[in-house]
Parts: C-alpha cells; structure tokens; sequence
C-alpha cells in the first residue's frame, strides 16, 4: 500500500476515476468472498485496490495535495424507470467537543468535504457488490452555489444543538440536506458532549439520501423532473418552510369551490384536495413534488379535519416487506431511514358550515422519541410475531386475519399496522410460513400515523 497515492494532483485522480467508469467492482479484482453487507466495504475497495491506498479515516481529505475527499455510493432503479439514491451518504463523525468551538469554514465538516468527488454505483438486490457496475461520479465544489448556502445553514443548526449541549436532541429531520445521522453499533452507545453532562448518541455529518437524489439527477444527468415554486435566491435567504408558508398564505380560508373555480378544475374525484394542493404548488399530474421538495426530502400530504379539528383519516407510509423485518437490524431498516428523515408538510383542509376551506399549511420534522421510540417498538413487535411464524390467524368463518397492531387495538398512540395494497394480489412474501395459517405470502403492510397522533402534529403547530 503507498499512502503517496493520497498526494495525486486533481488530473491524475480523475484520469484514475474516468478508466473506472462503466465497469464492475469485479473487473477491479472483487470476488465473492467480499460480504454484501459489508456497508462503506465498497469505498474502501477504491480505495485501496483502484487508488492504491490505505483507507483511512483521519481528519484530512483522502487526496491530501488535491484536497479532495473520495467517496463511494449506489444508486437505484425505481419501478417507474428513474434512477435515485439508495441511502444517506455518511461523512465524517463529528467530535463534540471541537465542533462546539468552529465556525463553518473551519469545522471537520469544511476542512474534509469542501471539495467531495463521489462515485455513484448501480445497486441491484440480490446481486453479488461484484457484479455492481461504477456508473457515473460527480467533482461537487459547491462554493457560492445554492448548495452551499443550504448546506451552511443546516450546519449552523446542528452546531446550535451541540453549542447549547442539546447534542442529544439533534433530529435528522432538523435540516434539509446536510444531517447529523447516527453512528455506533447500537443505540446504547453514547458519548460525551459540550458543556452537559447528558451523554449523546454518536453521529456523523452526512448528506439526506433526498439531496443524494438530487445531486444525480440535477448535477450529474441534468435531469429536473420537478419544477420549482421558488427562485434559488429566495431559497438562498430563507429556510424552505419560511418561503413555502408566505408563499401559501394566500389561498388560506378558500373554499374548494372557490379554488377549484381559480385553478379551472372542474371535478369531485376523490382526491380533489391533493389535486388543488398540486395547483398551488405549482405541479399537476402524477407529480408530487416541486424541486425544491425532492431537493430537501419534503412529503407533502393532505389531511381533513372535522369543525372540531380532528383528522377525518389515518396516514399513510410505504410498504415494508417481511424479509427486511426479520433479517435486518432497526439502525440498518429502510423504514428508520424513512422516518428519521421525515420532513411531512401537511395541506390541512377543514369542514366548516357545510364547505371544505383549505386551512393552512404545517411543516412538521420527526422527532428522536418517535423515530426511535414508537415506530422502532412497532417494527421490532412485528418483526418478533413474523419471525415467530405466530402473526396470522383465521377468524370464525376461515379467513387469513393479522395480529399486528391496529388504530384500536394494542396501538402505541403513535402508529399502527395496516394493509397498503391496490389489489388483493399484491403480497410479500414471508421468509418463514405461518405456523398457524401454514401461509407464505401476505398481503402487503405498512405503518400508518394514528388519527389522534396526526391530530396533535396539526394542533402543535398553531
């Protein structure tokens, strides 16, 4: 190993990095005995094999001379035939202490990532790391960009956190692309911290799998698949949230009608209100998102409240698959990396004198106690009855019937489980067969926000 790989000029590491394109790991020398679940194993492999240099984790960046920090991530292939991140690209782990006393230019974050050459894979399930091919990379210099500016604020509210020796109250979901994910082997793992005596759960800057999207789409593919609401300049000034809000508050206290009449919409389908939401955010179709939104990992979702100012319906998420439950860890799951993320912005619609008026816009972030709290309850109660072979059994007449936590029934107060298919068809299958019901396959699940729990996410932001 010749650690004067790491003092490369810029010319030579992308020469390096554009010969790597279009091949597989395996063309590199990976072979089977490399474990697929080896997570951040791939850029250690680049960077020992294809560069030719010790891995390292020390607080420069990889290319010292050039000053260029190499980083390794997949991407994937959705149903629909578009390509997006698979997951959160980790950064550097932030030592408390030392971050308290930086600013941002002279912050770990700054010194290592300021200048971050990224190589994007192709992930496919089921498929040896060998076989993935290296697709496309991206020299991210986002000095005076949009990026930049963003990416400065979210640091400041993280330092803010650990500055006030809040480091255990910093929530991924604070920040829209820069976050402080958490590190460690489990979740009883906690470090010192600035100024409290409350220890704090290690964490790692790391950028939202949202902007890693974004990053592929927009900077690497030049693709926008969403139009903005807003110009960069306005973003540059102001949290998203800010803008959105006083963008929205026009149409507060409208009626459907009225609105309806405004945006020419002439319908009373079902999902009307998603359809009025879109138009005043300027996207119309199957879009449900802006630029900015996918940019910062924004869902946007409609809610209607009865005069008394409760939800009328439970919410959504996506489906998980029985697989994952019993196989995979709750740090590792694709449903933490969904919810501690979760950036919802709900349109709340309110039943009043006999009309439907759009009522206003709330922006809410999910907090530690949720995420890592009730929903990790719930995906490790479920995990336990599958892994059991005992979630299933037949009601009095013989039909299939769940034991999973429902809205009225063993529910946490935050979530529950529910089914989350278009067609009785559509099923996940189960690793292990019922021992009950003997079944292999199930209709597909997922956990949904209680009414009373969306209810208090409406009335705490008033």
């Amino acid at each position: 190993m010749n650690d004067n790989k790491r003092y490369l000029n810029e010319d030579e590491i992308l020469e390096i990095t554009k010969n790597a394109m279009r091949k597989t790991f395996g063309d590199f020398g990976l072979d089977l005995s490399h474990s697929p679940r080896n997570k951040g194993g791939l850029g250690g492999f680049v960077e020992e094999r294809i560069f030719g240099y010790k891995a390292n984790s020390d607080e420069n960046p990889d290319f010292i001379e050039a000053g260029i920090e190499l980083k390794v991530t997949p991407v994937k292939k959705n149903q629909n035939g578009t390509v997006s991140s698979k997951e959160r690209l980790v950064l550097n782990m932030i030592n408390y202490q030392s971050e308290a006393i930086s600013t941002f230019t002279t912050s770990s974050f700054f010194k290592k990532n300021r200048k971050l050459l990224i190589w994007f894979y192709l992930y496919s399930k089921g498929v040896h790391p060998s076989m993935f091919e290296i697709t496309d990379y991206l020299l991210l210099e986002f000095k005076n960009s949009l990026e930049y500016k963003v990416i400065e604020r979210d640091w400041n509210i993280i330092h803010k956190k650990i500055v006030e020796g809040k480091a255990h109250e910093i929530s991924e979901s604070d920040t829209e692309f820069l976050a402080a994910c958490t590190k460690g082997a489990n979740s009883s793992v906690l470090v010192n911290q600035f100024k409290s005596d409350i220890k704090a759960k290690p964490r790692a800057y790391s950028f939202k799998t949202s902007f890693m999207t974004h990053l592929y789409r927009n900077m690497v593919h030049n693709i926008a698949p969403y139009s903005p609401l807003i110009s960069e300049d306005e973003w540059m000034k102001n949290p998203l949230e800010e803008i959105y809000k006083e963008k929205l508050s026009i149409y507060h206290g409208m009626t459907q009608q009225q609105l309806c009449r405004k945006f020419v919409i002439n319908t009373k389908a079902k999902q009307l209100n998603f359809m009025l939401s879109q138009k005043m955010l300027g996207i119309s179709g199957n879009d449900n998102a802006t630029s900015e939104m996918e940019a910062a990992g924004i869902i946007f979702r409609t809610i209607t409240v009865d005069k008394n100012g409760r939800p009328t319906e439970s919410m959504p998420f996506k489906a998980f698959e029985f697989e994952e439950l019993i196989d995979t860890p709750w740090e590792e799951s694709s449903v933490r990396e969904d919810f501690v993320d979760l950036k919802l912005m709900l349109f709340v619609f309110k039943e009043m004198d006999g009309d439907i008026i759009f009522d206003k816009v709330v922006f809410w972030n999910a907090p530690n106690y949720v995420v890592d709290g009730t929903v990790r309850q719930m995906y490790e109660h479920c995990a336990d009855l599958v892994r059991r072979g005992e979630a299933f059994y037949f009601d009095s007449i013989g039909k299939v019937l769940d034991k999973f936590p429902k809205e009225r029934r063993n529910s946490n107060g935050v979530c529950h489980v529910r089914p989350h298919a278009k067609i009785k068809a559509d099923v996940h299958t189960l690793p292990i067969p019922d021992k009950i019901t003997g079944i292999v396959s199930y209709t597909k699940q997922s956990f949904w926000f209680n009414k009373d729990f969306i209810e208090i996410i409406i009335q705490k932001s008033v």
